[in-house]
């Protein structure tokens, strides 16, 4: 073998060599020391995952979605939940990632027999009410008020960019989201929202 080709060789080595020394120097991705993925194989009767702290023994979020997805979703231990779904695919989806769309959600559970919702508008009158839609004013700022399609109130308000709403979901479950302003039908949004709750969150 001639000698150029034993430098090129050996230079060829020495690089691989380097290249797999960084790969084992890279720390790898851990999955959240709070989440448990579950199949349908092992017995569980249960597919998706569960976000759970020990610490927390009343706090539990279980999601029916493919583990790629469960790796999204963001618990760190707390009373609360959050994750970003694409719109209208419904698909949880990672932060930051390239969608034209994403509607954040955080959720947390509540003692509905200490929670009122409507505590905010205590002895507030609506300064106008149109198609079911009821708004109030907050010093400069306003806020909508209506019904979604399982009888329960949401409140709806406008940020620069964006709109945030807050309703509850069944036993006890508070649940806030936001999208971008351009989504401009609240009632339909909020039909998006519980459609994303019904199918991917198991209480």
């Amino acid at each position: 073998m001639s000698s150029p080709m034993r430098r090129f060789l050996y230079w060829l080595g020495a690089g691989m060599a380097f290249l797999l020394f960084l790969f084992f120097l890279i720390p790898k991705p851990k999955d959240n020391p709070y989440m448990k993925i579950y199949s349908s194989l092992n017995g569980s009767g249960f597919s998706g995952c569960e976000f759970s702290n020990e610490k927390r023994p009343g706090v539990r979020y279980r999601f029916d979605v493919t583990p790629e997805e469960c790796r999204f979703v963001i618990y760190q231990g707390g009373a609360g939940v959050r994750f970003y779904i694409n719109y209208p695919n419904l698909k949880i989806v990672r932060v930051g990632g390239e969608n034209e769309f994403s509607v954040f959600f955080y959720m947390e559970r509540v003692s509905m027999g200490e929670f009122d919702a409507d505590r905010h508008l205590a002895g507030k009158k609506p300064i106008s009410v149109r198609d079911g839609i009821e708004l109030y004013e907050f010093s400069g700022s306003e806020e909508r008020k209506f019904a979604g399609k399982d009888g329960v109130p949401v409140y709806v308000s406008d940020y620069i960019e964006t709109i945030r709403a807050s309703r509850l979901y069944k036993s006890g479950l508070l649940v806030f989201y936001q999208y971008p302003k351009e989504l401009t039908d609240i009632r339909a949004m909020d039909d998006f929202a519980l459609d994303v709750l019904r199918k991917i969150v198991v209480e």
